[in-house]
């Protein structure tokens, strides 16, 4: 019988009554359960379905300056081209910036193109991908890219996130830290749009690696038609696209530690772009290299067939032996970003 009891559920020190609560057969008191509410803390408010509800607010883009730091990095770019008897100029002027966001000072390099500032010109966003903190300048990053696509007539922004050049520090909690990220960018995206020179119904977006990830995030959470490149696109879905890159070291350790306590706490896949496909309203042109160490041409693959099975409109351009920075076939992929845009805002 004793037997019998257990297989059923009951056991002889106490029995669930029918509004499964614990009863003590020693006392006619209840032993209530406590079930700890999940997505109600403090990082709930970046999951994907609270920033959607999110109202972005727009700041002032404070020009501090003249970017001074890549004069001599732009001098040998532009005497590397002419040694292969190509011709290119500076034809834009580039700047330091800074915008709020949340509160928090938020710098970037904005370059723009020297044509008359009635002329209302598209406007790129500019996202880099991870970066070391120890070096780091103004448009770190992206500014080649940024260059090149000034070159061809739009102004573009590279911002470098909390903690980086001249922005406010970033979070001390290392999730809160990535997962502000996007708020960034899509207070940037509204605070550009009041530049009297800028067509804000030419918003474009440029991104690469770990960018690429903040990228469809922000293409998911706001649904707004923003045509997007992606360079070697983190796409791997979080939370494996942060624990896929830990080692075994004292930090990979506390990482791992961090996110097995935050899905305690937390549904990780609220926080991840793969559950969200459906929201996106933006071609997306992604560009991936076989040798890349860090980025799977398969995690593209992957991306493209599920955009495309809903519907969207997404190219993958995969290149052969390039690396992580496509180097082997920068120009041509490049070029290939500068026509896109034209494409997509009808130029």
């Amino acid at each position: 019988m004793f037997i019998l009891f257990l297989g059923v559920g009951f056991g002889v020190e106490r029995v669930l009554n029918k509004n499964n609560n614990w009863l003590s057969p020693k006392g006619s008191g209840l032993i209530t359960k406590t079930v700890k509410q999940k997505n109600v803390g403090y990082l709930a408010q970046y999951n994907f379905e609270n920033l959607r509800k999110r109202e972005n607010k727009a700041s002032k883009i404070k020009i501090v300056g003249e970017s001074t730091v890549l004069e001599e990095a732009r001098k040998n770019v532009l005497k590397a081209y002419k040694k292969e008897g190509i011709i290119k100029e500076d034809n834009f002027k580039s700047y330091e910036i800074t915008f709020t966001s949340n509160g928090k000072t938020i710098s970037g390099m904005m370059n723009v193109p020297m044509t008359p500032m009635s002329n209302k010109m598209p406007i790129i966003i500019m996202i880099r991908g991870y970066a070391e903190s120890a070096g780091y300048f103004v448009g770190s990053g992206s500014w080649k890219a940024a260059d090149e696509l000034a070159r061809n007539g739009f102004v573009t922004i590279s911002l470098d996130f909390l903690g980086y050049g001249m922005s406010t520090g970033e979070s001390k909690d290392i999730l809160e830290a990535r997962f502000e990220k996007p708020v960034g960018v899509l207070e940037l995206i509204e605070s550009v749009k009041a530049l009297d020179y800028v067509d804000s119904s030419k918003i474009g977006i440029w991104s690469h690696s770990n960018g690429g990830q903040i990228s469809i995030s922000v293409l998911e959470i706001t649904g707004q038609n923003y045509p997007t490149v992606l360079w070697a696109p983190m796409t791997n879905p979080f939370p494996q696209s942060v624990l896929e890159t830990m080692d075994d070291s004292e930090n990979g350790k506390i990482v791992k530690q961090k996110i097995a306590d935050f899905e305690k706490e937390y549904t990780s896949k609220l926080y991840s772009i793969d559950n969200f496909y459906d929201w996106i309203n933006a071609p997306i042109q992604i560009h991936q290299g076989t040798a890349d160490v860090w980025c799977k041409v398969k995690w593209q693959q992957d991306l493209q067939s599920r955009l495309k099975k809903l519907g969207k409109e997404v190219r993958l351009d995969v290149r052969q032996d390039n690396d992580h920075n496509l180097k082997q076939s920068w120009d041509e992929v490049i070029k290939m970003d500068a026509e896109f845009f034209r494409e997509k805002f009808g130029m």
